[in-house]
């Protein structure tokens, strides 16, 4: 090495410039002990540089992930070259972080790996803003059912178990009675906080399994997994039942909300999630033609 390399101001000024940086950095030697790290890595492990240089990895994190740690950065060694992977990290203070991790291999100048450099790069932001669109994408913005797009996605998936293994299934379609008045006689804001409260009515009856979805307006769908027509129709009467206890106040009034539904069953017939749909209509009707606030089986649910 020479002079400069080795002068310890200049060792000060570079130490003192990665500390700058908010990302943990770290240098391991070719044994894998740590040389250098900035603050924000002694921030992330929860330790004094003091302590972590010099160190290896089985001295700074737990047993069963350092030996994890220990065995990537010996392959990376042997392979030599970058790694880049995702992952999630708990850091020193408790807060687990999406993060990515970017290492490199450094060499000697005989061509003999000398070490690896690393940086971590909290993703966490992103992370949150892609889940939160995927799940924008996936639900009713207004009332957090799933929208028509993942119902059918996720009722097509549940007709090809159903024409795969025979496990049956029932549908559900709701609508919230005389709609259209509540919004014309108490405004909007009490419309969308019925469908609110529908939802919620709804929901308190609902198994982990079962998906309700907005099909558009007032019309609510929701679909029973390996749920008989018996069992549906009872979870329909509860669900009317809980739907009539809602009240929504607004300046103008209390409002009290009631349902009209329409079951049915698959059938061994149905070549779609849409014949299946068309039968749940039909009932619906017929709940609605019987003066609403009612619940109606498809002639063939039975």
């Amino acid at each position: 090495m020479t002079d400069e390399q080795t002068d310890p101001d200049m060792l000060r000024r570079i130490q003192n410039a990665i500390d700058m940086l908010p990302s943990p950095i770290f240098i391991k030697d070719a044994d894998c002990r740590y040389i250098a790290c900035n603050r924000a890595f002694e921030s992330y492990i929860g330790l004094p540089r003091a302590k972590i240089v010099g160190a290896t990895v089985r001295d700074v994190a737990p047993p069963e992930l350092a030996a994890i740690y220990e065995r990537a950065d010996r392959e990376l060694l042997a392979a030599g070259g970058m790694q880049t992977y995702e992952t999630n990290v708990r850091y020193a203070d408790g807060n687990v972080h999406d993060v990515i991790f970017y290492k490199s291999v450094f060499y000697r100048a005989d061509g003999e790996p000398d070490g690896i450099s690393g940086v971590i790069l909290d993703i966490t932001a992103r992370k949150n803003l892609e889940n939160e669109l995927a799940l924008a994408a996936r639900e009713d913005f207004l009332t957090g059912a799933v929208n028509l797009r993942t119902f059918y996605e996720l009722a097509d998936q549940e007709f090809a178990r159903f024409k795969r293994t025979g496990a049956a299934f029932s549908l559900l379609v709701l609508d919230l009675d005389r709609f259209k008045q509540i919004n014309d006689t108490f405004g909007h804001e009490a419309g969308d906080e019925a469908l609110r409260s529908f939802v919620q009515a709804v929901r308190a009856n609902l198994r982990e399994q079962d998906i309700l979805a907005r099909a558009g307006g007032d019309e609510f769908r929701v679909l029973l997994p390996a749920t008989p027509p018996d069992e549906a129709m009872v979870l329909a009467e509860k669900i009317r039942e809980e739907v009539n206890r809602v009240r929504v106040q607004t300046p103008d009034g209390s409002v009290s909300l009631s349902t009209s539904a329409g079951l049915c069953r698959c059938h061994p017939r149905d070549t779609g999630i849409d014949d299946i749909v068309r039968r749940a209509d039909a009932a619906l009707y017929d709940a609605k033609a019987a003066g609403r606030n009612a619940v109606r089986a498809h002639a063939g649910a039975e």
